[in-house]
């Protein structure tokens, strides 16, 4: 039935170019990617809807629907033009990501909890800046243009095959990373490194200098975690490069006494009680006695809620989806000659599930506490913006790959 009915619709253009965006979308090949989205967007709607149910708050809901709803345009509008003429305004895109991350920064050195008109301090960081009733968070736009300059940097280059031609893509990921850890936002700075090094394997960096590379920054691990303890001699006299909180988040969990439990620990120790108590299939929309408890349940512990509603059964149809997603972009990069296009899917499937991968594992306790969102399903406005992005460049990825009379790209004989 779906055959020939996109048969009608290319009798009727000779090219794809000449499509409308609604045709484009009918192209069999990308449905995947809509209906994960799609049933990712509607399992955060239905948990968000039984949060606000317990918490006699529907508004979020509201909210949240407005935001899929400008989601969804900003996906449709990247089908208006070809990637390629989008990627022109790449390093534009990326500098300019710089001027609110900056803004946040700025407000984070000053400190206060309100040092900047529309930047405020939540949760002890300054992530966001207010725009009368919408909040924007610049580290999450800075993402996506990261990719896209970095895929434009590795298109027209190959110095990045030697130890000193890393230095730039490396610079690229580096110069946003520390402004987003200032505000400081480790969860979001996380995304970067795999994001990083998926699209430098792509792109045929030699492996023996990556894993040098990785191997080295492994190395620093121990001294940034002992930096600044008078307990070690040698390195006390450096500066703490963790804080506090930092040392603590990662002590709760290999600790259940009843002081961590009710403390630093307590988030995670709901969220896993919560996902828990959902048994395999769960307590219903709205039934959340345990999760109603969870601080940022909606947002970053959004996958405990949704274990605790609709138990383990919604809980893999989350991770199902994602699979699909992801799945679908590898196979849009895998087909895609064209280097920029193939760059940029590697770099938002990287993305995507490097996000998803933090959020799931935070929530279950198999990573300590720090603030990332379920892409598509937490609340939020720009974080899903910025992953209907994502989405929206896959998709015209896979709808203007070109033809190209040539060897494959980023092919090396070593």
């Amino acid at each position: 039935m779906f055959i020939p009915f996109t048969k009608r619709i290319f009798r009727r253009s000779r090219s794809l170019g000449e499509l409308s965006p609604w045709q484009r979308l009918a192209i069999a090949t990308h449905w995947p990617i809509l209906a994960a989205v799609l049933v990712l967007c509607a399992v955060g709607l239905l948990t968000i809807r039984g949060y606000g149910i317990m918490q006699n708050d529907l508004s979020f809901t509201g909210k949240q629907l407005r935001f899929v709803g400008l989601g969804v345009v900003a996906m449709l509008l990247l089908q208006l033009i070809n990637y390629q003429r989008v990627g022109r305004l790449a390093w534009v895109f990326y500098f300019f990501s710089f001027i609110p991350l900056g803004y946040t920064v700025l407000g984070s050195t000053i400190g206060g909890d309100a040092p900047l008109p529309g930047v405020n301090r939540i949760n002890g960081a300054y992530n966001w800046i207010r725009l009368g009733g919408f909040s924007l968070q610049p580290a999450e736009l800075m993402k996506v243009a990261f990719i896209m300059v970095l895929a434009r940097y590795l298109r027209f280059r190959s110095s990045y095959r030697s130890i000193p031609g890393l230095l730039g893509p490396f610079a690229l990921c580096l110069a946003p990373v520390l402004l987003i850890l200032k505000q400081p936002d480790l969860g979001t700075a996380l995304v970067f490194a795999p994001t990083l090094l998926a699209m430098l394997f792509v792109a045929g960096a030699r492996m023996r200098h990556m894993l040098w590379i990785v191997g080295l920054g492994l190395m620093f691990v121990p001294i940034v975690w002992l930096a600044g303890q008078d307990h070690v001699p040698v390195l006390k006299h450096l500066p703490s490069l963790m804080s506090g909180y930092q040392r603590e988040r990662v002590y709760a969990m290999f600790r259940d006494d009843e002081r961590t439990l009710q403390g630093v620990g307590f988030q995670q120790h709901m969220a896993v009680t919560a996902h828990g108590s959902g048994g395999l299939l769960g307590k219903g929309l709205g039934n959340m006695p345990v999760g109603r408890n969870v601080p940022e349940g909606h947002n970053d512990m959004i996958f405990a809620l949704i274990g605790e509603q609709f138990g383990l059964v919604g809980s893999l149809v989350v991770i199902a989806a994602f699979v699909v997603l992801i799945a679908a972009g590898i196979e849009v990069a895998g087909s895609t000659r064209e280097p920029f296009g193939r760059l940029v899917a590697v770099g938002v499937v990287t993305m995507l599930a490097a996000q998803a991968a933090l959020n799931i594992a935070v929530s279950m306790k198999i990573f300590p506490v720090t603030g990332v969102t379920l892409p598509f399903v937490s609340y939020g406005g720009t974080s899903l913006i910025a992953s209907f992005i994502a989405a929206g460049l896959l998709l015209n990825i896979g709808q203007h790959r070109p033809l190209v009379m040539a060897d494959d790209s980023f092919e090396y004989g070593d």
